[in-house]
């Protein structure tokens, strides 16, 4: 069937067809990546095996949602990609949504993300009293590191760097390199079995 063939016969679809298609795309490329995943799965593991047993506080995954910001509007909460809050500020019933921000958000960069959404996550986690927020680039392997005294003015760590928990994690410190543990990826003109 030629292109023009494909592109006549989605014309021709009911409405309501065409925008569950629109749609369908829209939602494949919001999703996160297997990169993504693995990159949270890391930081994830590294997090939560130096906090073992020193009752310093938990590392979440991106499931709960943190409805810090419901509490003065409408919009929906946050589900940072990897979080921490400090033992003495979780919260008494596990079983509830922390209408507390964490102490340390994560959020991993996709494809899809535009660079004032960022910047405006950061923003926002920054108001509710997010302590330390780390943005993850996959792609050029570098995180950004935001502080809550420094504002929307990130410290750039290369793929040569480290992490450092800060006062947020004392003690914590983790190589680029361990997070970006996985083969490299393809170059796009080699991409033909990926899609």
């Amino acid at each position: 069937m030629s292109s023009l063939e494909t592109k006549l016969q989605l014309e021709n679809l009911p409405e309501f067809q065409k925008l569950a298609l629109e749609t369908e795309d829209e939602v494949e490329e919001d999703l996160p990546t297997f990169e993504h995943g693995l990159i949270c799965a890391n930081l994830s593991r590294e997090l939560g095996n130096f906090l073992k047993g020193k009752n310093l506080g938990r590392v979440v995954d991106s499931t709960p949602e943190y409805r810090f910001l419901t509490r003065k509007s409408k919009k929906p909460g946050r589900y940072p990609d990897v979080s921490f809050v400090r033992q003495e500020r979780l919260p008494t019933n596990f079983r509830t949504y922390p209408t507390i921000a964490p102490d340390l958000a994560v959020e991993v960069v996709s494809p899809s993300d535009k660079e004032y959404e960022v910047e405006a996550k950061v923003k926002e986690y920054q108001q509710a009293g997010v302590m330390l927020v780390w943005v993850v680039y996959p792609f050029s392997q570098r995180i950004d590191v935001y502080r809550l005294q420094t504002g929307l003015i990130p410290q750039s760590i290369g793929a040569t760097g480290a992490l450092s928990g800060e006062s947020v994690i004392p003690g914590f410190t983790l190589a680029i390199s361990e997070i970006f543990d996985y083969p490299p990826l393809p170059l796009e003109s080699d991409e033909t079995d990926l899609e």
